[in-house]
């Protein structure tokens, strides 16, 4: 990302919406590239089609974009959609590069990186932890809500074992959506605030509790 930064000043680019893309294209190759350097497989990356899991996976996926859905119709009241643009389509296509690099750098390399050199519960913690800390520019505030967002996303690969509809849906969705539609995104109710973030966690662990109670395959 740094030299994507690089690039965009260098060209000019800064706070526009190609420079935005360029900045996430670099995030992206930077996450590719630490997957090559540590030979890391699909399957180390959640992105193996698991048959056994994929039911789980679609169910799980489904609960948290409902989730999302009904936090945006009824807290941010999204109404209609906003006027489209020329930044729109620029907005929609960092989002999917972002989500992408997203995922499967925390979700995927970074996951597993602890996951082999200590256990499943701490991947699952500090992948969750060190996505809050990577919205730092959102404030305490945002870095303790990703946090928790962090952490359900990442039950799901805890319990599945893939992050493809993190990617789409889930995480496009949660992003994109304030692009596209007209709210109440500047002024949330306070309850709606710290009501998502408890949810999140809720759900976050009662999948990994579930996922603890089956029995272990010999």
């Amino acid at each position: 990302m740094t030299i994507g930064v690089g690039a965009m000043f260098l060209f000019g680019l800064n706070q526009t919406d190609s420079g935005n893309l360029i900045v996430n294209l670099f995030f992206l190759f930077g996450v590719v590239g630490l997957a090559c350097i540590l030979k890391f497989t699909l399957e180390d990356l959640g992105l193996k089609y698991i048959n056994a899991q994929m039911q789980r996976h679609v169910v799980l996926s489904l609960v948290i974009f409902t989730l999302y859905m009904l936090f945006y119709i009824f807290a941010i009241r999204i109404s209609a959609l906003k006027p489209f643009s020329s930044s729109t389509p620029w907005g929609l296509a960092t989002y999917l590069i972002v989500v992408i690099a997203e995922e499967a750098y925390f979700r995927g390399a970074l996951y597993s990186f602890f996951e082999k050199r200590f256990s499943t519960k701490t991947a699952l913690v500090v992948s969750s932890i060190l996505f809050g800390f990577f919205q730092a520019q959102q404030g305490l505030r945002g870095v303790i809500s990703r946090t928790f967002t962090g952490w359900l996303w990442g039950s799901v690969r805890y319990s599945t074992g893939m992050i493809f509809l993190l990617v789409i849906p889930v995480h496009f969705a949660y992003n994109s959506i304030w692009l596209l539609f007209e709210g109440n995104w500047d002024n949330p109710p306070v309850w709606a605030i710290y009501v998502l973030p408890m949810i999140e966690f809720v759900i976050g662990l009662a999948v990994v509790f579930l996922h603890n109670r089956q029995p272990k395959n010999n």
